[in-house]
Parts: structure tokens; C-alpha cells; sequence
């Protein structure tokens, strides 16, 4: 449901973080939008919401954030060919995804 173009829209495959951010108020102040829980429900929605929701967010903003201020990491064109995903329990690329890592 990630890339689900009736659920997300055209650009449902581009990378656009600024889709959840927005204008406060027309004075300039941009906040975070978040989307309704029940839209991807990957952690369910409402009183059945995933107790380790909040934990697995702070841990993957942890792991990003150690990684880009270590290393350089630029994604590696194959073919020009858009990675798959595989569905499975824990989503993953098919044949993984090809990146080149350097050192800062």
C-alpha cells in the first residue's frame, strides 16, 4: 500500500517529504502533517494501535540519522530499472537495492 498510486496519488514512487508538511496558517510556519493512521495501516489504527509504533519510528530515525553522518550513501542505477519490492512480512527490495556507500 506504500506506493499505491489510488492511494497516494501520480507521484506515488517519487521521494517528496515536503507531501506532509504545510503551511500554518498562511504565516509562513510550515508543520508536519501526519496522514490518517487508517490510510497505510501498518501499525493499525485507533485502539488496536501497535504498542511499539512510537518505539520502531525513534529507532529507524536513529539508525538514518547514524548512518548519513558517517557515511555517504548514493542509491546505484541499474538499467534504469525501478526496484521492486517484495511482500513478506518485513518488506524488502527484490534482488536488494544497490547502493554505493563511502566514508565521510
Amino acid at each position: 500500500m506504500g506506493r499505491m498510486e489510488s492511494v497516494w496519488g501520480m507521484d506515488c514512487n517519487e521521494f517528496r517529504p515536503e507531501r506532509w508538511l504545510e503551511e500554518e496558517n498562511g504565516g509562513g510556519t510550515v508543520v508536519y502533517r501526519p496522514e490518517n493512521p487508517f490510510k497505510y495501516p501498518v501499525f493499525h489504527g485507533g485502539a488496536r494501535v501497535c504498542l511499539g509504533k512510537e518505539m520502531a519510528y525513534t529507532q529507524m530515525k536513529l539508525v538514518a540519522a547514524t548512518i548519513m553522518e558517517v557515511f555517504e550513501v548514493e542509491l546505484e542505477v541499474v538499467e534504469k530499472k525501478v526496484p521492486e519490492h517484495v511482500l513478506s512480512l518485513t518488506m524488502r527490495m527484490k534482488d536488494g537495492l544497490k547502493v554505493r556507500v563511502r566514508k565521510r
